[in-house]
């Protein structure tokens, strides 16, 4: 029996492929992606959930537009000309790179799937831009490394996104493990209870911003805004149509079928603690405060992606709605003074230079390497040296810097800094690196042993096992 009201506990959000350019599922046994949702046994499902989702919201304009004539007082009609939109915003805790690499954004991060034990995928974690999915021009374009089970898109603007709510009030998140000797293997397709749950979906959704914050007393956390064309509403997540329009026609794409996917066990960090957040400089000359002795309080990063839609006569929606150059990465800090320093406005107007901050996040002793038998599944455990979470902003310019003292309370300083975001030009912009996530690869380890020298299944224990066998995006 369906609930009374909608909480909480009963929703999850869910962000798929580009409408235009990709595909809803992949094959276990072959490179080849498809949108047919027959035989989910052999497919893996490329919705991915993002994680510790703390508030969705969401916004539907329809523009009218009123014809009047000389001859009469009312108003003759008020069709709609102008394409409606949708504004929807989420935002969530931060627990790694996972939900930003599935929001688009091009991260760096550790490698954990055979051969590799915690390798960059990005040898130089300063050598690629943030943004580079976004101002891709072919959205075709595929990129698939040796190792790589999967290509994936370089395209990664336009998603279709979902929100999914059980309407028999349970939790959506079972903590379902991905093997299951008794039953087929279905773990990557297709959630059991799917035709059960009521779906709404946006499509042809843009990121409008990204902003994210740390504060003392506060756990860090992210809010994304996006502009979406289409909003649909569906009573079943199983073999539903996805939302993504044919900007043309303004119609629903055909053959684009959805399928809510389990949400998978995980391991790893709950949550990242402001305790655990360091934030360092290589200079801080000419503001007059000794940075070594700042007490930082907050900081906020943010990204405005200055949209503009593409519109064109004959298209009931925009072609395109691309970012628009310069996008600028934003830093703003607070901290408490316990030390001046010297230096002078005229000398920082007069140099000018760009100022370098690392943001890290990272929790001692959250991950710690396994010291149990060889794992030879194709995944190893995370290292504890590992960074949770990095920003780094290289050559930020000054905006503005203050003070503030007041009887009662301690002295404060606050200054604002940006940066471009080029993706011809990484010697100055901001990057992001981080553990992509921890995943369950199997329910059984698999151990050298035996007379015959052969190979056994042994049950998982506690250990943490990791992957990025599936695609992160």
């Amino acid at each position: 029996m369906a609930q009374p009201r909608v909480i909480y506990n009963c929703q999850a959000l869910f962000v798929g492929p580009a409408p235009e350019t990709d595909y809803n599922f992949y094959n276990y046994d072959s490179p080849n992606p498809t949108n047919s949702y027959s035989d989910l046994v052999q497919k893996i499902n490329r919705l991915n959930p993002i994680d510790r989702i703390q508030s969705v919201s969401y916004n539907i304009n329809i523009p009218h537009t009123d014809v009047l004539q000389l001859n009469q007082r009312g108003i003759v009609d008020r069709p709609i000309i102008n394409y409606p939109t949708v504004d929807l915003s989420f935002n969530y805790l931060l627990c790694g790179t996972k939900n930003e690499a599935r929001l688009g954004l091009n991260v760096n991060y550790p490698l954990f799937n055979y051969p590799y034990s915690g390798e960059s995928f990005y040898t130089n974690n300063e050598n690629t831009s943030l943004l580079s999915g976004f101002f891709e021009k072919n959205k075709n374009k595929k990129l698939k490394k040796p190792w790589q089970d999967f290509p994936l898109s370089e395209y990664r603007d336009c998603k279709n996104i979902y929100v999914v709510v059980n309407q028999e009030g349970n939790d959506i998140d079972k903590f379902y493990y991905k093997e299951d000797f008794t039953n087929p293997d279905t773990q990557q397709s297709i959630d059991p209870n799917s035709p059960d749950y009521h779906v709404i979906g946006f499509g042809n959704s843009y990121l409008r911003s990204y902003n994210t914050r740390g504060a003392v007393g506060g756990l860090p956390s992210a809010s994304v805004n996006y502009t979406c064309y289409n909003t649909t509403f569906t009573m079943s997540g199983s073999g539903f149509q996805a939302p993504g329009i044919e900007t043309k026609s303004g119609t629903i794409s055909p053959d684009k079928d959805v399928v809510i996917p389990r949400v998978l066990a995980e391991e790893g960090y709950s949550a990242l603690r402001p305790g655990d957040i360091t934030i360092t400089t290589d200079s801080f000359s000419g503001l007059g405060v000794d940075f070594n002795k700042l007490h930082i309080q907050n900081y906020d990063i943010s990204i405005d992606l200055n949209r503009e839609p593409l519109t064109n006569m004959g298209y009931k929606f925009p072609v395109d709605t691309v970012p628009n150059s310069p996008v600028f990465a934003n830093l703003s800090i607070e901290g408490i003074v316990e030390s001046g320093n010297s230096g002078s406005l005229v000398d920082l107007v007069s140099l000018n230079s760009g100022y370098d901050f690392t943001i890290k996040v990272d929790p001692p002793n959250e991950c710690q390497k396994s010291i149990l038998a060889p794992i030879n599944a194709g995944a190893i455990p995370i290292h504890k040296e590992d960074e949770a979470l990095r920003y780094t902003f290289k050559g930020a310019k000054c905006n503005n810097f203050g003070y503030n003292s007041a009887i009662g309370s301690n002295k404060t300083f606050s200054a604002s800094f940006n940066v471009e975001i080029n993706p011809d030009d990484q010697t100055h912009g901001l990057f992001i690196s981080g553990v992509l996530g921890m995943e369950k690869v199997e329910d059984f380890v698999l151990l050298e042993g035996g007379n015959d020298d052969g190979y056994y299944l042994q049950q998982e224990s506690n250990a943490l096992m990791v992957t990025n066998l599936i695609p992160p995006y």
